[in-house]
């Protein structure tokens, strides 16, 4: 009965907010629902104490915050896909950024809910509870910079690195809830060397692994960042006007800019981008010059 009536508001809040789903966010959907069943309803009981009714009620509870992750998420994918789109409605954008408000609203609610019905068990749901509100926040700053960049007359140029800065704080928080609540799945079931163990353990080692990997990653961010910001000069008013063309990069115009010792110009966060994925040998996007320090004037 439960499920039933969670497929029809789901069908129902689709219908209203999204539309038809674009193949690929159907598969996605699908993917995320099946996963949620496989581990939160039937791994998580299968750790937990043989208390149906405490185990039902959980269940129900952890059920309704992966349902609102799962339209969370969707939102992100939608907003993927809109952003390939020659012309969108604004209309379309102004919708989801209100149901995602929703969503983070309800989430507190529900969580706050927990506080009554299982004080028992806070540590174990406010681990469930902060990933989702992650995603829900993350998903939110993007519509939230994505409508500043439409509503200025010439763009909003931190959009890219506040989504950067945002998607990697809240990944790696996600993951730090993540490590943590298995760390105490393995301490209420005890170790016994069986097929739960063996599962725990290959998650953990998972989680550790893209751990090891986010902060590999924002390492080398870090560094084309400061290679950038020291070794260039900003460009001038007068050579902005002369150049009178948009970044190589992000095909987009450029209200302030870095200037390379080729002369070419972009914009700071672009730069950032291209440097992290060529910095063994970092060139110009345009004449493939290497990046030498400008001389100054």
């Amino acid at each position: 009965m439960t499920i039933c009536g969670s497929l029809l508001i789901g069908r129902a809040i689709i219908k209203v907010v999204f539309g038809e789903l674009w193949p690929m966010e159907s598969q996605h959907m699908y993917d995320r629902m099946l996963n949620f069943l496989l581990f939160k309803v039937i791994f998580i009981g299968a750790v937990m104490e043989p208390v149906w009714r405490h185990i039902l009620r959980l269940s129900m509870w952890i059920g309704v915050l992966g349902f609102m992750r799962i339209f969370s998420l969707l939102s992100r994918d939608r907003l993927d896909n809109l952003t390939t789109v020659a012309f969108v409605s604004l209309r379309k954008y102004y919708k989801i950024t209100v149901f995602l408000s929703t969503i983070l609203f309800s989430n507190i609610i529900w969580y706050l809910g927990s506080l009554y019905l299982f004080p028992t068990s806070l540590a174990f749901l406010t681990l469930e509870f902060l990933p989702v509100v992650l995603d829900t926040i993350q998903v939110l700053i993007k519509y939230a910079t994505h409508l500043m960049d439409q509503w200025r007359e010439n763009g909003f140029e931190s959009k890219r690195l506040i989504n950067y800065y945002t998607e990697l704080s809240a990944d790696v928080l996600i993951l730090a809830c993540t490590l943590l609540q298995y760390l105490q799945l393995m301490w209420m079931h005890g170790i016994s060397f069986g097929l739960v163990d063996i599962v725990l353990f290959l998650n953990v080692r998972s989680v550790l692994k893209n751990l090891h990997s986010k902060v590999i990653i924002y390492r080398e961010r870090w560094r084309a960042m400061s290679y950038v910001r020291d070794r260039y000069v900003d460009a001038s008013a007068e050579e902005l006007s002369n150049h009178n063309d948009d970044c190589a990069i992000c095909r987009e115009r450029m209200k302030t800019a870095k200037k390379l010792a080729c002369g070419h110009l972009f914009h700071l966060h672009c730069l950032h981008s291209w440097i992290q994925h060529h910095v063994s040998k970092p060139t110009c996007p345009t004449c493939r010059r290497s990046l030498s320090p400008p001389s100054p004037k």
